[in-house]
C-alpha cells in the first residue's frame, strides 16, 4: 500500500531535481550571454569609442563595496581597469590593483597586476588625454570618488594628472553603439514585459481588485520567469479617470478600481544589465458599454496620428535638440499644439492655458533607455526640453529609447484637458525608427 506514495515521491524529486536543472542551465546561459555581450563591445565598439573621441587611455576606477554602473560591462568588482590605444584594430585592455574582486572571464582582459604598478604602467604608454570616470552632468560617467580622485593624481603625478579629462563622452558612445546580442536581448525582455502588463491588466476583476494587486501580480509574474523583482514596492497602474471616485483616493495603493476608471501603467523589468520603460493603459467598462467613450477615444486617436509624424522626424546623424526642434515643426503643421514638458508644476499651467481649444496639444520626453529603465542617468541623446544637457548628443545607429510623448484633448463632458502618456521602447537604425515589438495601439478593455 506504501508503494504508490514512495513512486510519487520519487517523481516529485526527479521533477525538482530537473527543474533545477533547467534553471542551472538558464543561469548559466545569461551568463554566457554577459560575456559575449562584453567580449563584443571591447571588440567592436571600444576602439570606435575612444578614437573618436580623441582618447588615448581610458581608467575607469572601482572600489569594493561601491558598486559601479558599469560593473557588468567590464566584468569586474573592483579595480582600475585602463584600456590604451596602442594601433592597429584592438584596445589594450589591463586590470590593476583588483585584489578581492570578482571578475566574470578574465580572457577578455590582457594584463592583471598592482595598484602599485600604475605609475609605471601609464608612464610607458604615455598617452596624451586620459578619460577618467568623472563628470558633472552624467552620473554613470562619475563614480570616482573625491579620495579615489586623490589617489589617482598621487599616483599619475603632475605631468600625468595634467592631462585627465571626463570619460563621459567616451562612456556614451561605449554604451548607445549596440553590438546585435545587446539589440536582441533588450528586444526580448521588451517583449516578455509587454505581455506581462498585458496579461495582469486583463485579469482585473472591477469592484475587487486593487492598483497594488495589479503590480504585485506583474511582480509575480517577474518572478517566475527568473527577473527581478523590486524591494522598493511594486509599480502600480495610475488612475487619469475615475467615473465613481474621488482623485484624491485613486493615488492610494489599496484603492479599488472602479468601473469607469481609465488606467495609465508605467513600468520596467531588469535583465543582466538592461532596463526597459514603457507603458499600457486599460478602461474599465461601466455597464452597459462595449467600447470606450467617444471621447476617450477621439483622444486616443489623436496619440496614435502623432506617432507616424514623430517617428518620421527621428533619424540618425542629428543631435537630440536637432531632433527635437524638427519633430515640434512638423507636430505643429500638423495641427498639434506644442506644449513644453518641463517637468515642473508649469507643465500643468501650460496645458490648461490650452482652455477648451479643440486642438491637441503634445509634450515630447523621448529619452534614452538599454542599459537602466531611469531615464535620468541612462546614456545617451534625449530630445525633451527639460533635458538640455542631452542635447548635444548624436543619435547614432541602434540607438535604443524610449518613444514617448504625452497627448492633451479636450474632454467636454468633463470639463478638462486628459493627458494621455504613449510610451515604447524601440530603436533608430539607419532605417530610421524600428519597432523592437509590437507598439501600443490599443486601451485594453477590461469587461
Amino acid at each position: 500500500m506504501r508503494r504508490p506514495k514512495i513512486l510519487q515521491l520519487a517523481l516529485v524529486a526527479v521533477v525538482l531535481l530537473k527543474g533545477q536543472g533547467a534553471y542551472s542551465q538558464e543561469a548559466r546561459a545569461r551568463y554566457q550571454m554577459m560575456n559575449l555581450i562584453r567580449q563584443e563591445k571591447f571588440d567592436l565598439i571600444l576602439p570606435g569609442a575612444m578614437r573618436d573621441n580623441d582618447v588615448d587611455m581610458w581608467i575607469h576606477s572601482m572600489r569594493r563595496g561601491d558598486p559601479d554602473a558599469f560593473d557588468l560591462d567590464f566584468g569586474a568588482t573592483a579595480g582600475w581597469i585602463i584600456f590604451t590605444d596602442r594601433g592597429g584594430d584592438r584596445i589594450e585592455r589591463a586590470l590593476l590593483g583588483h585584489s578581492f574582486a570578482f571578475l566574470a572571464d578574465e580572457s577578455v582582459y590582457d594584463i592583471f597586476g598592482e595598484e602599485s604598478e600604475l605609475p609605471q604602467f601609464v608612464a610607458e604608454r604615455d598617452p596624451e588625454r586620459i578619460a577618467v570616470n568623472m563628470s558633472e552632468w552624467l552620473s554613470h560617467a562619475d563614480g570616482l570618488s573625491h579620495t579615489g580622485y586623490l589617489k589617482l593624481v598621487e599616483l599619475l603625478g603632475d605631468k600625468y594628472a595634467a592631462r585627465l579629462v571626463s570619460s563621459e563622452n567616451v562612456i556614451t558612445d561605449f554604451r548607445v553603439r549596440r553590438v546585435q546580442r545587446e539589440i536582441i536581448a533588450f528586444a526580448n525582455i521588451s517583449e516578455i514585459q509587454r505581455g506581462i502588463m498585458e496579461a495582469v491588466l486583463r485579469q482585473i476583476e472591477p469592484g475587487v481588485t486593487t492598483r497594488e494587486d495589479v503590480g504585485w501580480w506583474a511582480q509575480d509574474r517577474q518572478m517566475e520567469k527568473g527577473l527581478w523583482t523590486s524591494l522598493y514596492g511594486a509599480s502600480m497602474p495610475g488612475v487619469l479617470h475615475s467615473h465613481l471616485s474621488d482623485r484624491s483616493d485613486t493615488r492610494r495603493g489599496d484603492y479599488i478600481l472602479q468601473r469607469g476608471d481609465l488606467l495609465s501603467w508605467d513600468t520596467g523589468l531588469r535583465y543582466l544589465n538592461f532596463g526597459t520603460d514603457f507603458k499600457r493603459n486599460a478602461y474599465l467598462l461601466r455597464e452597459g458599454e462595449t467600447d470606450l467613450p467617444e471621447s476617450v477615444a477621439r483622444a486616443w486617436q489623436h496619440g496614435l496620428d502623432a506617432r507616424p509624424i514623430i517617428r518620421r522626424n527621428i533619424k540618425v546623424g542629428r543631435t537630440a535638440g536637432q531632433t527635437l526642434e524638427a519633430v515640434v515643426a512638423a507636430l505643429e503643421e500638423a495641427g498639434y499644439v506644442y506644449t513644453p514638458f518641463v517637468d515642473t508644476p508649469q507643465d500643468r499651467e501650460i496645458v490648461a492655458a490650452l482652455s477648451d481649444d479643440a486642438r491637441p496639444g503634445i509634450s515630447l520626453d523621448c529619452h534614452t533607455v538599454g542599459n537602466t529603465g531611469n531615464s535620468e542617468v541612462s546614456v545617451g541623446p534625449a530630445f525633451a526640453p527639460f533635458r538640455p544637457y542631452r542635447a548635444h548628443v548624436m543619435i547614432q545607429p541602434n540607438n535604443l529609447f524610449s518613444f514617448e510623448y504625452i497627448v492633451h484633448t479636450w474632454i467636454p463632458e468633463w470639463n478638462r484637458r486628459l493627458s494621455i502618456n504613449f510610451e515604447d521602447n524601440h530603436i533608430v537604425t539607419a532605417n530610421g525608427v524600428e519597432w523592437l515589438y509590437p507598439p501600443n495601439k490599443k486601451i485594453i478593455l477590461v469587461p
